[in-house]
């Protein structure tokens, strides 16, 4: 059991295989949030691309 332990430890933390699941996992969060504000703005009949690039989403805008 030991071993293990040891093995484990000299793993490397950060691999190239964790960081290209970290970007599809990036990506897919990012998309789902992206369709889920879509949804809703389609939902309260608004244009949601035009709030926006208008900054309606805390930028410098109204």
């Amino acid at each position: 059991m030991e071993d293990t332990g040891v093995t484990e430890e000299k793993r490397p933390f950060i691999t190239v295989k964790s960081i290209i699941w970290f970007i599809i996992a990036s990506v897919v969060c990012m998309a789902y949030f992206f369709f889920i504000n879509w949804g809703l703005m389609k939902v309260q009949g608004l244009d949601f691309f035009y709030l926006w690039a208008s900054g309606g989403s805390g930028g410098g805008g109204h």
